[in-house]
């Protein structure tokens, strides 16, 4: 195939237009608020939320005209290198069913939270400069969504780090703030640094970052003798390449690490806790459905590249993943801390997916999580903003948390609205039936079963079980969790020494009204019933029929589609499994819930309020297994005590010799000027002086006189003659 017809440019649609202003609507609100957001009414609050309602309504018109229908795309020449075999560098929008689903989801859930954040924000010296913030966030978010080639999402990539960089440390005046922001920015580009790698592992041998491009290039290629070969005609001329299994796993790993980085994945998610550290409605956009979502994104579009050794690592990197944010979430007690290691652990359940091959089941997950994990962290919002509240109302030591459940309790009395709402989150989460949690969950554990049953039977190893044994895990340690956040939360009695009554924003009103409207509809969302007409099955899922491969890539076309059609056979064949599977995870998740009541239902108040992580397990995960501690002795103290030798060598040996070097200049400069100036040009000065004395001594002996002339030359006659006698 001739590889420059591939990257022809291509007419856009009036879908693909209207896609380039929903990408196009969130910048310009950036670049309006951010100089001159406090001159506007209400600081511009309205600018954003409006763009972003306008934005939220093309994507759902974008999402009726491209589900299940014909993919638009368009593509131009963004520039190009004089060379050869240089082919065009180009950019594009790409519309199919994954891309209008993250631009509702995206959008949805950034109006939700500027709707959110009228309320939350309200009276922040910052208020404008926050919304101009969310808006560059959803910007770069929808970049990644729409483009269409590896090098533009790589940008978009990097343009989210950074303004999560700036959302994170929004609050800069506070150090805690400021230094997350700044772990979360350097862990993120680690890896995006395998990102990097893996993105022109491919470009080497395939000229081009386009995706289309790269999956029909893979579509043509085939196996033989244990290596991938693919061909292609550059200008005229055939271009074969030959890549081993090895290469191709270790550039689909490079890809991978990317997600690693973004998805908060094991061993890079120690920077997820810490973005706490912004606001809360900043922590439910991260969360819900943008940064972290994004690494999941990365990996369901270059699906094609990933071979099977490579889905074998994803899988088993996504397990652990899971289970260590799971643990670690056990014995949190601040509220956002809680719902973070949660995330970490949601975020392992889609990667793990990924990697055995239950591609569709992830991005369904991903989806789902994006509403009720979004409910969760706006309702905790709501709560520390009340805890705030009653806070100062009390007039109690600034040293008590706000944030911290241990403090809570009993508030379903207070705040009965926000209970009923995170309840309906929380269900979904732990994944009980009738809610989406509960869907997806059940389609990931059964593809990861199908995966194992598969690959066990290929390589006659039963330690693949171990991985969706480890999904099954989860499920119980996050109903364990959940069930104990919300005890100490909602139940019992309030155990701060004020009226719980007074967290109420009025006796007859509980919370701000535009703070309500969003978490009603999340919460409402929640319920499996929005995602599949049987809530109890995932199969007839419109989600799930719409993002599977078979819809989203021709076959074929995927490295490890061997393994993807095995696992998508066994899958199918286990109709009863599908059923026990279903069956156990709703126990486990029941049988988690009760754990954690049996647990402190008993407690009293002051038992609760006073409780610490006890045993080296609960320590070791409360401290999130000391990874910051073993990073910062692994990395960051060698790395600051080589910046302070290079400091002091600098300092010390450098620039003392480069200054004691300039002095002995000046002195030798000053010598060459003294020698210059006294030997050489007096030396020329003395040459022209006594050229100028015997000038003056010629001068008079010519005088034009004959006489004298006849003197001078009997003068010279005589002295001939004196010489020659004397001789």
């Amino acid at each position: 195939m001739e590889l420059s017809a591939l990257l022809e440019p291509l007419a856009g649609t009036p879908q693909t237009t209207l896609a380039l202003a929903v990408l196009l609507l969130p910048l310009l609100v950036f670049v309006l608020l951010y100089p001159a957001g406090k001159k506007l009414p209400r600081q511009g609050d309205w600018v954003g939320i409006g763009a972003t309602g306008l934005a939220f309504a093309l994507s759902i018109y974008l999402f009726t005209q491209t589900w299940n229908a014909e993919v638009s795309h368009s593509r131009t020449v963004w520039f190009s290198l004089p060379g050869g075999y240089i082919t065009n560098f180009t950019a594009g929008i790409l519309l199919d069913n994954l891309t209008v689903l993250m631009l509702v989801i995206v959008t949805f859930i950034s109006l939700l939270v500027q709707l959110f954040s009228v309320g939350y924000m309200y009276g922040d010296k910052g208020y404008s400069r926050y919304f101009a913030y969310l808006s560059l966030f959803t910007f770069s978010m929808l970049g990644i969504v729409l483009v269409d080639n590896l090098l533009l999402l790589f940008m978009f990539w990097e343009l989210v780090g950074f303004s999560s960089y700036l959302l994170i440390g929004f609050w800069y005046e506070r150090p805690a703030a400021i230094a997350a922001s700044k772990k979360a920015f350097l862990v993120n580009r680690v890896g995006d640094i395998g990102l990097l790698l893996g993105l022109f592992a491919f470009y080497t041998y395939f000229r081009t970052f386009d995706l289309e491009t790269l999956r029909a290039l893979m579509g043509a290629g085939e196996w033989l003798n244990g290596s991938f070969v693919t061909s292609y005609t550059l200008q005229g001329q055939l271009w074969s390449v030959e890549l081993s299994p090895l290469f191709l796993t270790l550039a689909g790993l490079g890809l991978f690490m990317g997600c690693v980085g973004k998805s908060a994945q094991f061993p890079l998610q120690v920077w997820l806790p810490d973005a706490m550290q912004g606001p809360t409605p900043v922590s439910s956009l991260i969360h819900a459905a943008t940064m972290v979502a994004a690494g999941v994104y990365l990996v369901a579009r270059c699906y094609t590249f990933f071979t099977v050794d490579a889905l074998t690592v994803i899988a088993i990197v996504g397990a652990i993943t899971a289970l260590f944010g799971a643990l670690a979430a056990l014995t949190q007690y601040d509220i956002k801390a809680v719902l973070a290691f949660s995330t970490i652990s949601q975020l392992g359940y889609m990667v793990m997916g990924m990697g055995t091959g239950a591609h569709d089941a992830s991005l369904f997950h991903l989806t789902t999580h994006a509403f009720f994990k979004a409910a969760l962290f706006l309702n905790a919002g709501i709560i520390i903003h009340a805890m705030h509240r009653g806070l100062h109302h009390a007039h109690l030591p600034a040293d008590v948390d706000p944030q911290d459940i241990r403090n809570m309790g009993g508030l379903r009395k207070a705040m009965p609205f926000t209970f009923y709402t995170y309840l309906l989150a929380a269900a979904a989460l732990v994944g009980l039936p009738l809610f989406s949690g509960f869907l997806s969950k059940d389609a990931i554990l059964s593809g990861s079963w199908a995966w194992a049953q598969t690959m066990s039977q290929a390589h006659g190893n039963s330690l693949y079980y171990v991985v969706p044994i480890l999904g099954f895990t989860v499920v119980l340690l996050t109903a364990y969790y959940m069930g104990r956040h919300l005890w100490f939360m909602f139940f019992g009695s309030f155990r701060l020494p004020f009226d719980a009554r007074t967290l109420r924003l009025s006796v007859g009103q509980e919370i701000e009204r535009v703070m309500l409207v969003p978490v009603q509809l999340l919460a409402v969302l929640s319920l499996g019933i929005f995602f599949s007409l049987n809530p109890l099955s995932f199969s007839g899922s419109w989600v799930m029929q719409g993002i599977s491969l078979n819809q989203l890539l021709p076959e074929g076309t995927f490295l490890a589609s061997r393994l993807i059609e095995a696992v998508t056979l066994q899958d199918a064949a286990n109709g009863t499994a599908h059923l026990v599977i279903g069956l156990l995870s709703a126990l486990l998740g029941i049988a988690g819930i009760a754990l954690a009541i049996g647990r402190y239902k008993g407690k009293s108040s002051e038992a609760l309020l006073q409780e610490q992580p006890r045993g080296t397990l609960a320590r070791l995960t409360y401290h999130h297994y000391y990874l910051d501690a073993a990073y910062n002795r692994m990395f960051v103290r060698p790395v600051l005590w080589m910046s302070r030798m290079l400091y002091r060598l600098d300092k010390r040996v450098i620039d003392y010799t480069l200054d004691y070097a300039s002095k002995w200049l000046v002195v030798f400069s000053k010598i060459v000027k003294w020698f210059d100036k006294w030997v050489v040009d007096g030396s020329v000065w003395l040459i022209g002086a006594m050229a100028k004395v015997l000038g003056r001594f010629g001068r008079g002996l010519q005088n034009g006189k004959v006489q004298s002339y006849y003197a001078y030359s009997l003068f010279g006659f005589i002295l001939i003659i004196l010489y020659i006698m004397l001789n």
